[in-house]
């Protein structure tokens, strides 16, 4: 499992924290912040971005005040859509989401990234997230049962 952390730049520390708390959890996750390659523009910083959340299977988005206001957490969001990855949002400071992310499991606490981790490791195996021979129909419908596994223990 390697986990892209969406996330608007003012959030960076939250994101951090995040990413740390996930590699204490023995999860690899993707943090733009640590890379530096912010300072790409228009589509190389798009092609950065769609081969970052590609070389991932899943993403969390960190949502705040401001990410509203972000441009690329919705693209993110978009991206991961598309290649049904598992979506999870955590929320900062009690964030109201907008109506397309309350679908998805919504994390609210750094406890809550154990249990996302947890569920993920029940449900999928790296041979059902790698096996080419998986289909998608079959990888979709893992995808909801580790929605509702997690949502049940939240």
């Amino acid at each position: 499992m390697t986990i892209f952390i969406s996330h608007k730049r003012e959030d960076s520390t939250i994101a951090g924290y995040i990413c740390n708390e996930l590699t204490k959890l023995n999860v690899k996750a993707y943090l733009d912040v640590l890379e530096g390659n912010l300072l790409l523009e228009g589509k190389q910083l798009t092609d950065h971005i769609k081969e970052r959340i590609n070389s991932c299977t899943d993403i969390l988005v960190v949502m705040s005040d401001r990410t509203k206001d972000s441009w690329w957490v919705p693209f993110e969001i978009g991206m991961a859509a598309q290649n049904d990855f598992p979506i999870v949002s955590y929320l900062v400071n009690k964030v109201e989401l907008p109506d397309y992310l309350s679908y998805w499991p919504t994390l609210r606490k750094s406890s809550d990234l154990w249990k996302y981790v947890r569920a993920k490791e029940k449900t999928f195996n790296e041979s059902t997230i790698f096996n080419k021979s998986f289909d998608n129909a079959q990888y979709y419908s893992k995808t909801e049962e580790f929605y509702k596994k997690l949502k049940s223990i939240l």
